[in-house]
């Protein structure tokens, strides 16, 4: 029988975790204001079924990733590291626009990016460990509640892309880009230093 003492603590937990900066978040910003909203969604679309995916795992599997994380841990932190890494430098480079295109992170780019997303998959497996009493315990639960998750984490990518795009008309100012740049890459760097430091 779910405990729904635990449901205000759930909540609280999920949307913390989901609206805050991390890799997603920070990604769908850049991109949003890189190449607007609507050029975004295949990759926002990836990225959530990418979370979906890492959601049921995180309910199917909790057990198995408990009992086994700290031999996974190591690469899946550095891996991750790797990859904010350089999406910190990214925001640095120059972008190669030709006849009007610019490249793009689309749905599968986005989809496989969460299989290196450690907040991601920590999340996963916290949630589910945590509130087991709730969101496990038959099929049906689990994904209903994989399914609810990743519709909160679209909307919390959706939002940070549509903020990323509505900042676009400010780029036109080098100063303003080049503070933009260094607050994302000052979030991305307390998100390596977090993930380094545990």
């Amino acid at each position: 029988m779910p405990n729904h003492d635990l449901l205000v603590p759930f909540v609280s937990y999920a949307l913390l975790m989901i609206f805050t900066p991390g890799p997603n978040n920070l990604l769908a910003s850049v991109l949003g204001l890189k190449q607007g909203y609507r050029r975004t969604l295949p990759c926002l679309a990836g990225m959530a079924l990418g979370f979906l995916v890492i959601m049921l795992c995180g309910g199917l599997l909790t057990d198995f990733f408990t009992r086994n994380y700290n031999a996974i841990a190591p690469y899946l932190k550095w891996t991750g590291v790797a990859y904010m890494v350089w999406l910190a430098v990214s925001l640095f480079l120059p972008s190669r626009k030709k006849d009007g295109s610019s490249s793009t992170v689309g749905f599968l780019g986005g989809f496989a990016l969460q299989f290196l997303n450690p907040k991601g998959i920590l999340f996963g497996i916290t949630i589910y460990t945590s509130f087991a009493s709730i969101l496990v315990g038959d099929l049906t639960r689990t994904l209903g509640s994989a399914l609810l998750l990743s519709l909160v984490g679209f909307t919390a990518l959706s939002t940070w892309a549509l903020a990323g795009s509505a900042l676009s008309r400010w780029f036109a100012n080098p100063r303003f880009k080049l503070g933009f740049n260094v607050v994302m890459v000052a979030l991305l760097g307390y998100s390596v230093w977090s993930i380094v430091a545990h």
